[in-house]
């Protein structure tokens, strides 16, 4: 059975217990009297923040993460059923909020409740086995209790108790009364290893039913009685804002139209449906003013070229003493030789499947809203600073998310949705168009880089000096780490200011460049820009010392055993040291990805095959290999390794938004466009077992894939791409 709804009693009845917490977010909240929590009436008892059971048995796991497509929705509660031992068959997921036990605190984020950064597994494991450790242990006392022996001399299992010596049990629903009364455990016995029935098992995905039926509820299908249809009319230009709507009244007396609210920074048209409010909004005539300087990609670029030759820089990372190391090498037959390599990747876009897009009723003393939300209490925080509301009076209805990278935690299209609310006082739902979410996105920054290294007379850098330059998304949005950091951004030098490789004297720095476009988080962050650069000049490096690929980075690595041993099962996989097919054509890549904030630490190696069919790629195959540490469901992992790998691809031959006279010139998919089904190589995902705690997965596969791909790209055509998306069309 599958749980989702947006009825407002069920939802705000399984959440009544607040934020209280006995002061940890470990701990869950027990609850005594029964809630109705689904939509037959079924009667439940909660019993902590995250487990509801009801007298059959059924068991309603708590999901406090959007599912965003990453499988979160079955892999989290699978932890959690597993610690249990509660009957699979019988456990459905519900969407909660507002509870301490939902927020964590990590990628350098205020303690919240939200996705993003790879953090789910990584940051729920522990506290969902605690939880579900408890609701077996109070199942398991109950009963002991009812069978009138030690709980010692039970055993639990799909969902039940059992006496061990007569084989005698009862189903959890059974001793639901009785054990929703007994208090809760802080420190749970955990189950051993050995004990495990679900965890590593690769179990299908809990929401795939109701998105094949229809029966899933995204933001976008979202209904709400009495709403009404808003249509955003943004600026042409990016930073543009509404001075006046000249022809309002115009507008407002057209069939159908609600009124015409003017925001911030956009012109809403509310009608009763959604195509009214475009017709409507197709007429609107705008004084439009932008005081900003206006985007050029030209521009950007000459500034980011500048960048890289100023003689000014700040330094992340100083080992020994780079300077002197490129200041001592001659230049002469068989002398240390100087490789030296630019590389440029542009801005890009989120472009979800779904537009974003939510619904939004503006009380006189409560908000409630419904949509695709990424971080629940930045939507709280947004909301309550604008109408001058406390966060608990702002309820968020989390449905799935059609796809979001990032972009739908930025809550911009939640505060159109509520400023049309407020004016009209009903429930409004906006959805952005195409054109607008492509134009009016939130965009990755571009970036250039200067790769210049030593290499000694066996080949290996004796010195490196890698410089990063570009807008700084730190500076944007997060600008007291980057001062705190000293003026670099950590996004900016993902994997550059924590080498992984080996070299003695090591220069990392970087040049802020000031530009004028907005910026946030994506999928992979700084980091598919930052591996390209340096995987990239890893290969360069190795070609010009004559030396393989993946021997070249072994020893680079030998200090780090993980890293080896991915690369090598990787390549086994692969077959790398096997001679390839007539006009096969192999290209290698690595990538230690590390959590923002350090969180979580995992290991991604890649091996491109491909061949070239009348001057342009046909993309054959693709490894990757992973550790990830102890893998939860490795269906899940594959998945997620091989949607990465079909994003990246998009962003590696595609993906380019450009800028002229202050405007994206990318409206829609025709120009700015995914990688065909028909592109999409075959993939072999090798997960490398690991004792680690789990580790994140979701973004960690697409910054190996455009090295791994340009380095196949060099082997078969002699020449180096430097810049995404690669000058190379696709078969």
């Amino acid at each position: 059975m599958l749980l989702q709804t947006t009825e407002r009693a069920g939802r705000r009845d399984f959440l009544k217990a607040g934020l209280a917490l006995a002061g940890s977010l470990v701990l869950p909240l027990s609850l005594s009297e029964p809630v109705e929590a689904a939509q037959d009436g079924a009667r439940y008892r909660e019993i902590n923040d995250w487990v509801r059971v009801d007298a059959d048995g059924r068991t309603v796991i708590g999901l406090s993460q959007a599912e965003v497509g990453q499988g979160v929705y079955t892999g989290l509660p699978q932890i959690l059923a597993d610690e249990m031992d509660a009957d699979w068959r019988l456990v459905s997921v519900a969407f909660v909020t507002g509870r301490d036990a939902y927020r964590i605190s990590a990628a350098n984020e205020h303690p919240q409740q939200f996705v993003g950064a790879s953090m789910s597994v990584t940051m729920f494991h522990a506290r969902l086995r605690v939880a579900g450790a408890q609701a077996r242990q109070v199942f398991l006392e109950a009963g002991a209790r009812r069978l009138g022996v030690r709980p010692t001399q039970c055993t639990t299992k799909s969902g039940r108790v059992i006496h061990m010596q007569t084989g005698r049990s009862f189903g959890y629903g059974e001793l639901l009364a009785d054990a929703a009364k007994l208090p809760l455990d802080p420190q749970p016995r955990l189950k051993p290893e050995s004990a495990r029935a679900l965890i590593g098992q690769p179990l299908h995905k809990l929401d795939v039913p109701a998105k094949v039926n229809g029966s899933a509820v995204f933001g976008i299908d979202v209904k709400v009685p009495g709403m009404l249809a808003g249509f955003v009319k943004m600026a042409p230009t990016l930073n543009g804002k509404p001075v006046a709507v000249r022809n309002r009244d115009a507008v407002r007396a057209l069939a159908g139209v609600v009124d015409v609210v003017q925001a911030k920074d956009a012109v809403i048209v509310v009608a009763d449906t959604y195509w009214q409010a475009k017709k409507a909004a197709d007429t609107l005539d705008v004084q439009w003013q932008d005081d900003a300087p206006p985007a050029d990609s030209a521009t950007i670029r000459a500034q980011n070229k500048a960048a890289l030759m100023a003689q000014k820089a700040v330094v992340a990372t100083q080992i020994g003493d780079a300077a002197a190391q490129f200041a001592s090498a001659p230049e002469a037959p068989n002398a240390p030789k100087t490789i030296e390599a630019d590389y440029h990747t542009p801005y890009i876009v989120h472009a979800t499947m779904e537009p974003v897009n939510a619904c939004v009723h503006v009380r006189e003393h409560e908000i409630e809203v419904w949509g695709p939300i990424q971080g629940q209490d930045k939507v709280r925080w947004t909301l309550g600073s604008i109408f001058k509301l406390p966060p608990d009076k702002i309820i968020v209805n989390t449905t799935f998310l059609g796809g979001s990278f990032g972009r739908k935690y930025v809550p911009d299209f939640v505060i159109h949705a509520a400023v049309a609310s407020k004016a009209v006082g009903r429930p409004v739902k906006v959805i952005r168009s195409r054109e607008d979410d492509i134009r009016h996105g939130f965009y990755r920054p571009a970036a250039s880089a200067r790769m210049r290294a030593v290499l000694g007379a066996d080949g290996y850098p004796t010195a490196m000096h890698l410089r990063v330059v570009g807008q700084s998304l730190y500076w944007a949005i997060k600008r007291d780490y980057f001062e705190k950091a000293g003026g670099w951004d950590e996004t900016m030098l993902d994997g550059l200011y924590d080498l992984g490789y080996s070299v003695p004297n090591l220069l990392v720095d970087s040049v802020s460049v000031d530009q004028h476009v907005p910026v946030s988080f994506m999928r992979s962050v700084g980091s598919t820009s930052s591996v390209f650069f340096l995987e990239s000049f890893v290969n360069e490096l190795a070609h010009a010392a004559r030396i393989d690929a993946l021997d070249y980075r072994r020893t680079l690595l030998r200090g780090d055993p993980l890293a080896v041993r991915v690369l090598e099962r990787t390549a086994a996989r692969a077959g790398w040291a096997r001679k390839p097919a007539a006009g096969l054509h192999r290209g290698l890549a690595y990538c230690l990805y590390t959590g923002r904030g350090g969180a979580f630490t995992t290991y991604v190696a890649t091996i491109v095959e491909l061949r070239m069919v009348d001057g342009r790629a046909k993309l054959e195959r693709i490894v990757c290999g992973i550790d990830c540490g102890r893998a939860v469901n490795p269906m899940l992992i594959r998945e997620m390794v091989e949607g990465g790998i079909g994003f990246a691809l998009t962003n590696t031959f595609k993906s380019d938004i450009t800028f002229k006279d202050g405007a994206v010139e990318q409206q829609n998919f025709a120009d700015y466009p995914l990688l065909y089904l028909a592109q999409m190589p075959k993939i072999e995902v090798e997960i490398v077992e690991s004792e680690r705690a789990p580790q994140g997965c979701g973004e960690v596969s697409l910054p190996p894939v455009a090295p791994a791909v340009a380095a196949a790209l060099f082997e078969a055509t002699g020449t180096r791409l430097r810049t995404m998306p690669l000058e190379q069309e696709l078969a």
